[in-house]
C-alpha cells in the first residue's frame, strides 16, 4: 500500500510530506521514523502513476536541467521558477493553446505558501522519490545545484540503457514485420492462383503443398480474418504500451530465461549503485540510501534484498558483507566496497561500481544485436524461401512428366 506521512524532520525544522510504500499504516510509520521523522499524521494514498497522469520523465529532466542553469546564473529559486514560469506562458501564448502543465505555477505557490522545495516537489504526480530526496538532502547542505546535476547524470544513465535497449529490438522488429507481411501475401494472393492447377493434380501434389492450398483457400474463404488479426495484434500492443501491462509481459519473459535474467541483473545493479552514489554524495546515511532505492527497484526479488541488507547494516555488519550476504553484489564488487568503506570517497567507488555494471549490460546489449540480427534474417529467408520452393515443386514434378 501507499501512505502519504507529514512529519517533522528535525534536520530542516520543517514539516514535510513523504511518499511511503508499505504493507500497512504501522509499517510505514515504522520506515519514517527510522529516517529519523516524527510522524504527524499518516493517510493511505493511491498509487503513483505516471506518464499520462502526470510528469513524463521528458519534463522532469529538462526542468531539473533549467532550474539548474539558472541556479548557476546567481538567481534564487523562487527567481528562477518565476522565468521558467514567464516562459511557459509566453510560449502557451504564442502557440495559441493552454500551458501543457502547471510545474512551475504550482511549485511558486507551495513556496510562496512557505513549503520546502522538496515538499513541494513531493505533492506533483509523477515526481520520481529519488529526485525528491535529492533536493531535500541539498535542503541540509544548501547545495541544490549539485542535486539537480546529480539527478541528472542518474536518469540519463538510465536513458542511455534504456535507449540502447530500444535501438537493439528496433531492427528485429522491422524483419519480422516484414516478414510476417511476405509470409501473409504468398498466402493470401500468390497461392490462390496456383490452386486451380494443383487441384487437378490430386495426391500427386505433396502432403505439404495441399496443406498450403488449404490455408491459403481458408483465408481466401474469410477475407475479413487477417485485417481483423491485424487490428488485434496492433490493438493489443497498444493497450500494453499504454497501461503499462508490457513491463509484466517483459519481466516475465525475462524470469523465464535464466541468460536474460542475469542480464537484467546487470541493469537493476547499475541503476541501484548509481542511485546509492547519488543519494550518499547527497548526505544520506547507506541506511537511508537503501529504503529510498525500494522505490526504484523493478522486481519484489529485489526489494526483499534490500530490506536484508538494510537489516543486517542495522546489526552492524559491514556493508561489503551485509551486500554480499543479501545478494547484490559479487567478488569484484565486494573487493571495491570494502576498499571504499575503509577509507575514500564511498560515492566515488559506489559509481564506479555502476559504470562496470553498466559497461557489462552494454556489452550483452552489443553482442546480441549482432547474433539476433543475422538470425533473424536467416530465419525470414527460411519461412518465406520454404513457402516458394513448397508452392514450385510440383510444377517441377509436371516438367519431369512431360519428358
Amino acid at each position: 500500500m501507499h501512505f502519504i506521512a507529514r512529519a517533522l524532520d528535525p534536520a530542516t525544522r520543517s514539516v514535510v510530506s513523504v511518499p511511503l510504500e508499505a504493507v500497512n499504516a504501522d509499517q510505514a510509520r515504522g520506515l519514517a521514523e527510522s529516517r529519523g521523522l516524527h510522524v504527524i499524521e499518516l493517510q493511505p494514498a493511491a498509487a503513483p502513476r505516471r506518464a499520462a497522469a502526470g510528469l513524463s520523465e521528458r519534463e522532469i529532466q529538462l526542468f531539473c536541467r533549467e532550474l539548474s542553469s539558472l541556479l548557476k546564473a546567481g538567481l534564487s529559486v523562487v527567481e528562477a521558477l518565476e522565468a521558467l514560469d514567464a516562459q511557459q506562458q509566453r510560449q502557451a501564448q504564442g502557440s495559441g493553446r493552454a500551458t501543457s502543465s502547471g510545474l512551475h505555477a504550482g511549485l511558486l505557490q507551495q513556496l510562496r505558501e512557505g513549503a520546502a522545495l522538496s515538499v513541494a516537489l513531493a505533492a506533483l504526480p509523477g515526481a520520481p522519490a529519488l529526485l525528491v530526496a535529492s533536493v531535500q538532502a541539498s535542503e541540509r547542505t544548501s547545495n541544490l545545484v549539485e542535486a539537480m546535476d546529480a539527478y541528472l547524470k542518474y536518469a540519463e544513465l538510465v536513458q542511455r540503457l534504456r535507449s540502447r535497449v530500444l535501438s537493439a529490438a528496433l531492427y528485429p522488429s522491422i524483419v519480422i514485420s516484414l516478414g510476417a507481411c511476405i509470409t501473409v501475401f504468398l498466402l493470401a494472393v500468390v497461392v490462390p492462383r496456383f490452386a486451380a492447377l494443383y487441384a487437378q493434380m490430386g495426391p500427386a501434389a505433396g502432403g505439404t503443398t495441399r496443406a498450403l492450398l488449404a490455408l491459403s483457400s481458408w483465408l481466401k474463404a474469410a477475407p475479413w480474418l487477417v485485417p481483423l488479426l491485424g487490428v488485434l495484434l496492433v490493438g493489443g500492443v497498444v493497450a500494453l504500451l499504454h497501461q503499462g501491462r508490457w513491463r509484466a509481459v517483459l519481466a516475465w519473459v525475462v524470469e523465464a530465461v535464466p541468460y536474460l535474467r542475469r542480464q537484467a541483473r546487470q541493469l537493476e545493479l547499475t541503476r541501484l549503485y548509481e542511485a546509492l552514489a547519488m543519494l550518499t554524495r547527497g548526505g544520506y546515511s547507506l541506511f537511508e540510501s537503501l529504503e529510498l532505492c525500494k522505490s526504484i527497484a523493478t522486481r519484489p526479488a529485489q526489494r526483499a534484498r534490500l530490506a536484508d541488507a538494510q537489516r543486517q547494516i542495522a546489526e552492524g555488519q559491514s556493508v561489503s558483507t551485509a551486500f554480499a550476504a543479501a545478494d547484490i553484489t559479487d567478488a569484484v564488487t565486494e573487493r571495491l566496497l570494502r576498499a571504499g568503506q575503509s577509507g575514500g570517497d564511498f560515492a566515488a567507488v559506489l559509481h564506479a561500481v555502476s559504470q562496470r555494471h553498466a559497461e557489462a549490460f552494454e556489452t550483452f546489449v552489443e553482442r546480441a544485436t549482432r547474433v539476433v540480427e543475422p538470425l533473424l534474417l536467416l530465419l525470414v529467408a527460411i519461412l518465406v524461401g520454404g513457402l516458394v520452393v513448397t508452392l514450385y515443386m510440383p510444377i517441377f514434378d509436371i516438367a519431369s512428366s512431360i519428358r
